[in-house]
Order: structure tokens, then C-alpha cells, then sequence
């Protein structure tokens, strides 16, 4: 038997059957999504029953679990279902990703009951390090995050909600506006008069904050948008450069 440094293990279990194949470290994923081929995976075609040992399956222990003898239709089984058993590195990274995307599922979708604006994203971060929470690689981000909603309260407000407010735009800039509204807000109702156009809209949280780049980016600050009952919140959030609050929007 030899030993391979750079190896990771595919295991697949079945009742009391245990079976393991060595592939090259980051290939597995690639393979899955049917970007290599078997041959670019494995370390070798062989078989264990357990790896660190040495013990090999035998043709009997994969017929009675595969229904063939066959060892490449085996391993391709084994590398399809089996669990991958990730480096230390590639744990970390799948631990941040479903942190980010917790983090990304509070900002959008819940917002400070006081200021009716979504939270900081950094200031989501620490609310979860203060909770100590423990972020699985593993399991579904969005479910990770309505577990967490859960115990927030108990260090940051959060409310589920949409935020309602009022965007004034004039006329030049409709035409080229369009599409940014179409994409982050639904209209409730609209109003034309001399000036422009007056909407009511709705958008979630976590849009608010890239609604109003879009805006200023098209409007270069001409505009006007009230947030439903946060009396001075868009100045506060926003850049200098963007439509003010309450104001005419004019750049400064």
C-alpha cells in the first residue's frame, strides 16, 4: 500500500458499508458540475473500505452494495453521493460564504424599527459574533438566517418589512430612470404634474441603499425620495452626491 500527501477522501456510506476513494485535492466540485473528467479526479481506481488502514473493498462488499462488481461504475456512484471531506481552507471558505449570505439575507429583508433602514451589513457581523452564532458550511444559507432572526432581537432591533416611500423625478430624467425603477421598487401609484413625476414605491431593504446610486447615477442628484416615517434617514445614508431628503435633490 502507498500514501498519497495530497490527497482528499470521497466517503460514502450505506447501513453498516463504508467506502472511500482518494481524489486530487479541488477536484471533486469541478467534476460535478461536469467540468472534469473521472480520469482528472481520482488518485487511483482503487477502492477502500477504510484508507488510512489500507483495507480494500473486495468484489463481494461491491455487489452487495452498488448491485455491480464493476469498479469504475462504483467509484462513479461513490463520487456522485459521497460526502467529500473538505481541507481545513475549503471548510473556511464554505463557513464565509453562508456568513455572507446570512449577513446579505438580514440587510435585504429586515430593516431598524426606529430609522426604518436596513442595518449595516458590518453591523450585522457583529451582532453575530456578540451572539456567538455558529454558521454551518453545510447547511442552507436562507434557513441559517431565519435562525438567526430568532435570537437578534436580544442585541440588534430588526423588523421584517418593505420600506414605503415617495420619489419625485423630473421630467428630463424619466426617460433614463425608467429601468432603474422598474428594477428595484414597485410602484403603488404615480402623479404627473408640471415638474415631473411623483411615485409612491415600495422596495425591500436591502435594495435601498443601490436604488439610490442608480438614481443619482442617472439624475446626477435631481431628485427627490422621502422614506414612510424616517424623517432625515436618506441624508444620513447616502453620499452627499445623491438626491437629498425632503429637498429638491439638487446636487450641491
Amino acid at each position: 500500500f502507498f500514501y498519497f500527501a495530497m490527497t482528499q477522501l470521497v466517503r460514502f456510506k450505506q447501513g453498516k458499508s463504508n467506502f472511500e476513494i482518494m481524489v486530487k485535492p479541488g477536484t471533486v466540485q469541478k467534476y460535478r458540475k461536469g467540468e472534469l473528467d473521472i480520469n482528472s479526479v481520482l488518485e487511483t481506481d482503487m477502492i477502500f473500505k477504510n484508507q488510512s488502514k489500507g483495507d480494500k473493498a473486495n468484489t463481494t462488499d461491491l455487489a452487495n452494495t452498488f448491485e455491480t462488481e464493476d469498479t469504475m461504475e462504483c467509484i462513479k456512484i461513490i463520487l456522485e453521493k459521497g460526502d467529500l471531506q473538505l481541507s481545513a481552507a475549503e471548510r473556511k471558505e464554505m463557513v464565509d460564504k453562508k456568513r455572507n449570505e446570512i449577513v446579505n439575507y438580514v440587510h435585504k429583508y429586515y430593516v431598524d424599527p426606529k430609522t426604518k433602514l436596513p442595518h449595516p451589513t458590518a453591523r450585522i457581523e457583529r451582532a453575530i459574533d456578540e451572539l456567538k452564532f455558529r454558521v454551518s458550511g453545510d447547511q442552507s444559507g436562507e434557513r441559517q438566517a431565519q435562525d438567526l432572526v430568532k435570537k437578534l432581537p436580544n442585541v440588534l432591533p430588526i423588523k421584517k418589512c418593505e420600506i414605503i416611500g415617495y420619489l419625485k423625478v423630473p421630467h428630463k430624467h424619466m426617460g433614463s430612470v425608467g429601468g432603474v425603477i422598474a428594477q428595484f421598487v414597485t410602484v403603488i401609484n404615480e402623479k404627473w404634474d408640471g415638474e415631473g413625476c411623483s411615485m409612491e414605491v415600495s422596495l425591500v431593504p436591502g435594495d435601498y441603499d443601490q436604488f439610490l446610486t442608480e438614481l443619482n447615477k442617472y439624475t446626477k442628484g435631481e431628485f427627490q425620495f422621502d422614506v414612510e416615517g424616517a424623517q432625515g434617514a436618506q441624508a444620513a445614508a447616502a453620499p452627499p452626491s445623491r438626491g437629498r431628503k425632503g429637498k429638491k435633490g439638487k446636487r450641491r
